[in-house]
């Protein structure tokens, strides 16, 4: 660390963020669980290399976590290089411009922007199969998806129900839907509310959720399943992604960012599904991004 903290003089704040993360990631791989947790990410965090890191506004941000909570849709904005976090941008350093041109560059932020534009075509696409389609998004940030839909805006969607535990979020989608005129209703429901069924929501066409289970222990997201399952009309289909295990990043993710996500295998993804009954399914399919980062469970309903 003494020497990557050297080099941002003589190879730039860009090369010791791509070396730091490399060198964290070996570390946590050949550590047990427990060093790494209580020896390791406690040493880097106080080593005068963090200053430089959290110079960066993405990694502040999670590392901060100015909503209480671990990858709010304000973070997501990095990731999606959109508008509303640019004046952070260019209030931040050269060096934390320099290492977050790097840090959101990573495979993994690519697949998040990705996940966005593949939840952008299931929309349009939903609404192509079903005319006047009825939307539910859970755990819906800012909602920076229906940006790239094009059926939103053209009348193929009824209604899209976004929701989330964070106000501020809502506020944010539901100004979208206003100043679009986009058919955008938001509702404020976490999980909870969601396995214990009080809310009577409606039923849908479509539903996803976007980043949620990376958050959830299996019981849970077993649960969740089962009750978004319920929700969904005949013929219609539940999309669950999930980040998959070994991605570059994780290491600095967790010493750095104080960003802790439960990353599965294939399996462990397609166990979402085990509470639904057989004869309630009308399909279940399994694929992984184009980059190997991110897991996608599709179910369609009987």
């Amino acid at each position: 660390m003494d020497r990557l903290y050297a080099s941002v003089e003589t190879t730039g704040a860009t090369q010791m963020a791509s070396e730091l993360i490399d060198m964290l990631q070996l570390l946590k791989d050949n550590f047990a669980a427990e060093t790494w947790y209580e020896a390791v990410v406690p040493t880097a965090r106080g080593h005068r290399i963090a200053q430089l890191v959290h110079e960066c506004p993405f990694t502040r941000h999670s590392f901060t976590r100015p909503r209480g909570y671990p990858g709010d849709a304000g973070l997501l904005d990095y990731v999606y290089r959109h508008p509303d976090a640019q004046p952070a941008i260019e209030a931040a350093s050269s060096v934390g411009r320099g290492v977050m041109s790097h840090t959101i560059n990573v495979s993994a932020c690519e697949a998040v922007r990705r996940r966005k534009d593949t939840l952008a075509a299931k929309i349009d696409e939903t609404a192509r199969r079903r005319p006047d389609a009825e939307i539910l998004a859970v755990a819906c940030g800012h909602l920076r998806e229906v940006e790239s839909s094009s059926a939103l805006g053209g009348g193929g969607v009824r209604r899209l129900l976004a929701t989330d535990q964070d106000e501020g979020s809502l506020k944010v989608a539901a100004a979208h839907g206003v100043a679009h005129g986009l058919p955008i209703v938001t509702q404020k429901l976490n999980v909870r509310n969601f396995i214990t069924a009080r809310q009577n929501v409606g039923e849908f066409d479509f539903i996803y959720a976007a980043g949620l289970y990376d958050y959830l222990d299996a019981r849970v997201a077993a649960r969740l399943t089962r009750s978004l399952f319920g929700r969904l009309k005949s013929g219609g289909r539940l999309l669950i992604p999930n980040f998959r295990t070994g991605i570059r990043e994780e290491a600095f993710m967790e010493a750095y960012m104080d960003w802790f996500l439960l990353y599965r295998t294939k399996e462990e993804i397609e166990a979402f599904s085990s509470l639904i009954p057989h004869t309630e399914l009308s399909s279940v399919s399994y694929w992984d991004d184009e980059l190997g980062e991110i897991g996608y469970l599709e179910i369609e309903k009987q």
